[in-house]
């Protein structure tokens, strides 16, 4: 891997860990921690900056590229870091921790480079496998890709895509957009991938929301833009080969954003840490006020360990069934799906409560602090509003009174 040349500090971690032989599987992936802790610490002090221009990153994933964090889960054959997807949720969240909008820009990279895995034919899993890890690229797409599908009509040897993907994420940025659609007279969905810069592809901004500014959202305008038949993922002689793994995209990718959300918490943890102090090495506080601070920093602190744990446990899970994805099964999926669901609950229960807390513990001039501490409430607000959590307590709730689990669909 190049030496990136974004910044100090990551020259140490250019040695590619996968790379370096006889290291344990652990060794390896405490190295890639490490590269994704000094990847947050160049993201963190421009956060609030970002936040307040709300411009497209592309420095920001520039640097994730030169890290090698966009690769993570490529082949190493090809120069991908050859690691799993419970590592991949512990990157997000650390990345997400010093800024929300960069992490959930990754975590749906994530997804979006496996979507090959998850409906493809292993033609096209060992291709995109290849040339994306090769040319290390990042990938958008729809977060709702169900809001409003395409539509595709046939030409015989080409998808026509036309009408407005909707909810855009890094699209300005990236060198991927995942294309969704309905054939004119067909009921199975379609999937392909497109070069963002696709002549036929236009992108329409969203105005800034109130938290993550930096996401570049918007709605791609698709007008007749033509990808192969042989780019339908999954299809073979236009005619789509299902299996179980298919439906794995979406609790993979709510267990990313439940990262995002535990990331985001754990950040406004550490800014608020890092102004008290400051704060206190100025004018060391009273008796009563150093225990005040010190219970809220307890409680919101003992949340965090929490639901981090809970995370990790949901995350093996995935790691194992995502290991014998060929071999999965519609309850396996079920069961996952709901602790998942159970996750993204306290996942957003516990940001909520974290990144509103610090402001008891820093008290009224915190909202004014440098490391804008505001920004990760908004943030999480802003994560929660695309996922209302009362979906996630009904599928546990029914899984424990009724033994049920999510249907395994497309994406729900």
């Amino acid at each position: 891997m190049p030496e990136t040349t974004v910044g100090p500090g990551l020259a140490e971690t250019a040695e590619d860990p996968v790379r370096t032989d006889p290291l344990a599987a652990a060794d390896r992936a405490a190295q890639w921690l490490r590269r994704a802790e000094a990847v947050a610490g160049h993201l963190a002090p421009g956060a609030g900056r970002r936040d307040r221009e709300g411009t497209a990153p592309v420095a920001e994933i520039r640097l994730l590229k030169e890290a090698g964090l966009v690769t993570l889960l490529g082949p190493v054959e090809y120069g991908g870091g050859g690691q799993d997807w419970p590592l991949a949720y512990r990157v997000v969240r650390t990345v997400a921790a010093a800024d929300a909008s960069i992490g959930t820009l990754l975590a749906h990279h994530y997804v979006w480079l496996w979507i090959a895995e998850f409906i493809g034919t292993d033609e096209k899993i060992q291709h995109i496998g290849e040339v994306a890890t090769r040319a290390r690229w990042f990938f958008s797409g729809s977060d709702r890709p169900r809001s409003a599908p395409l539509v595709i009509s046939d030409t015989g040897g080409d998808m026509l895509f036309d009408g407005r993907l909707e909810r855009a994420l890094g699209h300005q940025v990236s060198d991927i957009t995942m294309l969704e659609g309905f054939p004119e007279d067909g009921e199975v969905p379609v999937s392909a991938l497109a070069m963002s810069n696709h002549e036929r592809l236009h992108f329409e901004p969203e105005p800034a929301e109130f938290g993550l500014r930096s996401v570049a959202a918007g709605t791609v305008v698709a007008n007749r833009a033509n990808i192969p038949w042989t780019g339908a993922l999954g299809h073979v002689d236009k005619t789509f080969v299902p299996r179980v793994y298919n439906t794995f995209l979406t609790p993979t990718l709510r267990l990313a954003r439940a990262n995002v959300l535990i990331g985001t918490a754990a950040g406004a943890l550490r800014a608020a840490e890092e102004y008290l102090r400051c704060q206190w090495s100025d004018a060391p506080p009273s008796v009563s006020a150093a225990d005040v601070s010190a219970g809220v920093y307890g409680a919101l602190t003992a949340r965090l360990w929490a639901v981090q744990a809970l995370a990790d446990a949901v995350g093996e899970e995935s790691g194992e069934l995502h290991a014998r994805r060929r071999r999965v099964s519609a309850e396996e999926r079920g069961r996952h799906a709901v602790r998942v669901a159970a996750l993204a609950e306290q996942a957003a229960e516990a940001a909520d409560e974290i990144t509103g807390g610090v402001f008891r513990a820093v008290g009224a001039t915190g909202a004014r602090a440098a490391g804008g501490l505001d920004r990760f409430w908004r943030d999480v607000q802003a994560l929660r509003v695309h996922e209302p959590a009362t979906d996630h307590r009904r599928t546990v709730g029914r899984h424990v009174l009724r033994g049920e689990t999510p249907e395994p669909t497309w994406y729900a």
